[in-house]
């Protein structure tokens, strides 16, 4: 796979992820590319796909932090939503429909902590998004 031409370059460079591997037994080429080298590539990108993926598991304070940017992104459309307060959790949910919102997600359990971090959310969201 040393010493590509342009054409080849450009076939790698529109590769995708997705792309199929599977192939009749006889064919040797896709487009200029060996089969064997296709595959490769294919392997080596799959595989830089998924390192992007975090895996690691985010704390209270940091999933506040994303929902505090994305509410803020979102503000005076149909997409801005607030935390709310529930029997036994705390929910993203939008500040007209509260609880009724079809499209409502449960952030946390209710505890003091995560009670104390619902109002300093809604206090920065709220003061940010009325400017």
């Amino acid at each position: 796979m040393k010493n590509l031409t342009k054409k080849q370059i450009e076939q790698v460079k529109a590769i995708k992820v997705w792309d199929s591997t599977k192939f009749h037994g006889n064919l040797k080429k896709v487009g200029s590319l060996l089969v064997t080298d296709f595959k490769t590539i294919i392997q080596k990108k799959v595989s830089r796909e998924v390192t992007k993926i975090d895996t690691l598991k985010k704390s209270n304070v940091q999933k506040v932090r994303e929902l505090i940017n994305w509410s803020l992104e979102c503000a005076n459309t149909n997409y801005f939503k607030v935390l709310i307060e529930g029997n036994t959790g705390i929910y993203y949910a939008s500040p007209y429909y509260r609880h009724r919102d079809y499209n409502k997600s449960r952030i946390f359990s209710k505890t003091t902590e995560t009670l104390k971090l619902m109002q300093i959310f809604n206090s920065i969201v709220n003061k940010k998004s009325i400017n």
